[in-house]
């Protein structure tokens, strides 16, 4: 196939991309605005919204199979559109952890607080899906450092969320369902930011073609 062909194929496939994360980032983002307000409706919100993140990566994986079948490409076209489906995998990922986030919703009541720790987390794993996706399309150097040094932060916030959760129902046993409610969310986020980890990871495999990265 011409040249132009292939490169038409693959901006679809990056501007499919880019779709489906703005997507995701704004399912992490309902997601986490349902937990502070318990809004259950925007939460279903985001429940519905699954099903077309689904669509995106579905999508994504057939122009990427027809590209390499049907036009051949060799070398770095070949890797960026292999691991085009990979990133998709990860972005669809990200919006099953912001779904499970909103379905806990059904097992709080209206009294929590949250800790400020899970607001962290969910502020950096908003931030990581964003980059992490701008760095893979537009192999954004400086997105791709900016997400694992975040990943650093994130994985010591999380640590530190446990012993906290631990105290607070050792004070008060009735904090006991929340704790363990919030003690998931935070491996949802923590889940969400090794996914934007991979998604980076793969960015750096296109970039330089070493299998480390993978």
């Amino acid at each position: 196939m011409p040249r132009k062909a292939l490169d038409r194929e693959m901006e679809k496939i990056k501007r499919d991309i880019m779709e489906m994360s703005e997507l995701v980032r704004y399912a992490v983002s309902k997601a986490m605005t349902a937990l502070e307000k318990n809004d259950r409706k925007l939460g279903e919100e985001v429940i519905l919204g699954d099903e077309l993140i689904d669509n995106y990566q579905t999508q994504i994986r057939r122009r990427s199979i027809q590209a390499i079948a049907l036009q051949q490409p060799v070398a770095k076209d070949l890797r960026v559109i292999g691991i085009s489906m990979d990133v998709a995998y990860n972005l669809e990922r990200i919006g099953d952890y912001a779904k499970d986030i909103v379905e806990i919703l059904e097992h709080m009541n209206g009294s929590y607080v949250i800790p400020e720790e899970i607001d962290r987390l969910g502020e950096m794993a908003l931030k990581m899906v964003e980059d992490s996706a701008d760095a893979f399309v537009n192999e954004r150097k400086e997105k791709i450092e900016a997400v694992l040094m975040m990943e650093e932060e994130v994985d010591t916030i999380y640590e530190s969320t446990f012993p906290l959760l631990k105290k607070t129902v050792k004070e008060d046993s009735e904090q006991c369902t929340s704790a363990l409610n919030f003690a998931l969310i935070a491996k949802f986020l923590e889940r969400i930011a090794d996914h934007s980890v991979n998604i980076v990871n793969r960015a750096l495999y296109g970039i330089h073609g070493r299998e480390e990265y993978l």
